[in-house]
């Protein structure tokens, strides 16, 4: 029998069974194709949305530290005339927005590391500036301290010599030669104070003109610093896809700048007008 009569034998109730099972397995294998294809896209689209969650919540983290750290920079620098150079690491405060800011390059959006690497280097520059003031003002410090110790010193002889001189009234019969080196002892501690009074407040005087150089310079140098800041905050906004219209949020920080341009030249001229 060959395979055409065998076929042929084969009775149509059994062909339709056939038939009806082929197109069954068919819808099947085409659903789960059709499932298996929305499956992985599911899965792909999960993965990818958690990877954004996980970098947003990364660069939350990193972008809030990197400003806080801006913050203590700006607020440490006012600080410096006030700083011991001589005992303190001047560049301790420095670090912490150095080392924010190495994080926040890691993860932030390139415009933004860009940003951030200019922001670092402007301030880097600025310390570097400021410790030419900063040496002057220690100097001037350094000055105050030694002719204060002086001061207090004669001072204090000045003191022993007049409660010596009292003692010898008190006798009734003073030692006449005595009496004449305590005087001379005396004029000389005079001397000597008002010598030491007046060089410490020639280091007063130099510290103020010191301190009035160093705040003018670094409050002219952060008003140049500012719109680098202003577009650094407004990038960071960008990456974090914070809501809201960030063209208007950067309109506001421009009006927030000129205020504070306005408001720091006021300064510097009262400044100025006091050291002249």
């Amino acid at each position: 029998m060959c395979i055409a009569q065998f076929f042929q034998n084969v009775p149509d109730v059994i062909w339709s069974g056939i038939i009806a099972s082929v197109l069954t397995l068919s819808g099947v294998l085409i659903s789960n194709r059709s499932n298996t294809t929305r499956l992985t896209l599911q899965l792909t689209h999960d993965r990818e949305e958690k990877a954004k969650e996980r970098t947003s919540g990364m660069r939350r983290e990193v972008y809030l530290k990197a400003t806080e750290e801006l913050v203590k920079l700006n607020a440490f620098l006012g600080s410096l005339p006030q700083q011991d150079i001589t005992k303190s690491n001047l560049g301790e405060g420095f670090v912490g927005f150095q080392s924010a800011s190495a994080r926040l390059q890691l993860v932030a959006e390139p415009k933004t590391t860009l940003l951030a690497m200019r922001l670092s280097s402007a301030y880097g520059e600025l310390i570097i500036e400021l410790m030419q003031h900063l040496m002057v003002l220690g100097k001037a410090k350094s000055d105050i301290q030694i002719a204060d110790d002086l001061y207090t010193k004669a001072n204090n002889e000045v003191q022993r010599v007049l409660s010596a001189m009292s003692q010898q009234n008190e006798t009734g019969k003073p030692d006449q030669q005595v009496f004449d080196a305590l005087q001379r002892s005396f004029a000389f501690g005079q001397e000597q104070t008002s010598k030491y009074s007046a060089a410490r407040s020639e280091g007063w005087e130099s510290f103020r003109m010191g301190n009035g150089a160093f705040v003018r310079h670094l409050l002219s140098r952060l008003r140049d610093i500012a719109p680098q800041q202003m577009k650094f905050m407004v990038e960071i906004r960008r990456d974090l896809a914070l809501l809201g219209d960030l063209s208007e949020v950067e309109a506001e920080m421009h009006k927030q700048l000129v205020r504070m341009e306005e408001k720091l030249n006021q300064f510097l001229q009262s400044v100025e007008s006091t050291n002249a």
